[in-house]
This record gives C-alpha cells, sequence and structure tokens, in this order.
C-alpha cells in the first residue's frame, strides 16, 4: 500500500471519528436543550437554541473538515424530532405551542446555516521586510 493510500485512509477514519464524536456530543446537546426549552418560556427556548448554535458554530470552527458538524447536526436533529414525537403513552416533550414550534424551527434553520456555511480562509498576507533592510527605491518615470 502507497503512503498516499495510507494517509487517505487515515484522513478518512479521522472524518469518521469527528463524525461520531459529533454526533454523540449533538445528541447530549439536544436531548438537554429539547427538556429545557419549554422551561420559563421565552427564555427557555432562547437559551436552549443560543446553546445549540453556539454548539454547531464552535464544531463548525474547530473541526478539520465539515464531517465533525454533520455529524453533530445529525445528533442534535435525531434526537430532538424523536423527542418530539408521541411517545408510546402519548407524552410529548415538544408540544404543539408556539414555543414548540419556534424551538424545531430554530434549530432545523440553524443547523442548515450552519452546516452549508463555506469555510472562509484567509489570503496570505507577505511578510513585512524587517526594519534593519533598506528600502530599494525605484527610480522616477518620466511621463
Amino acid at each position: 500500500m502507497t503512503d498516499a493510500r495510507r494517509a487517505a485512509r487515515a484522513r478518512l477514519a479521522l472524518r469518521l471519528a469527528f463524525a461520531a464524536a459529533g454526533a454523540l456530543i449533538g445528541a447530549l446537546v439536544g436531548t438537554v436543550a429539547t427538556f429545557a426549552h419549554q422551561s420559563m418560556p421565552p427564555l427557555g427556548v432562547t437559551l436552549a437554541l443560543l446553546t445549540s448554535t453556539v454548539f454547531l458554530v464552535g464544531m463548525r470552527l474547530a473541526a478539520p473538515s465539515r464531517a465533525a458538524v454533520i455529524g453533530a447536526s445529525i445528533g442534535l436533529l435525531g434526537v430532538t424530532l424523536v423527542l418530539a414525537a408521541p411517545g408510546t403513552g402519548g407524552n410529548l416533550v415538544v408540544p404543539g405551542n408556539t414555543v414548540g414550534y419556534v424551538w424545531l424551527i430554530g434549530v432545523v434553520a440553524a443547523s442548515a446555516v450552519i452546516v452549508t456555511w463555506p469555510r472562509i480562509q484567509r489570503a496570505p498576507h507577505p511578510r513585512a521586510a524587517s526594519m534593519n533592510e533598506p528600502i530599494e527605491e525605484k527610480e522616477p518615470v518620466s511621463p
């Protein structure tokens, strides 16, 4: 096996590990935020959306690839949607009221925007010349 193939497999394994870790942490954040969003309306849903958004933005900025934030959003949305469905006894964690709809629409919108936001790469800046080096002057050009 060539070195390029080994490197490609290592990158794939790293992306899958980031996605799995993101999904696990996203499921945890989604569980806590879904149960907390109905507490103290409108503060509860605001804090739940803020927590979820900050978590996804942090995953997007910290991870070297988009796989981590995709895994995190899958975990977050998966738990949120499972808890929004009626349980065996007909109990709901996310009721069909304004706060519940704001939570569901808000978390889906935040996930979609953060996952699809392009990575902005900074242009390399030329290094400044040393203060000890003389400045090269150009000859004046006559019109």
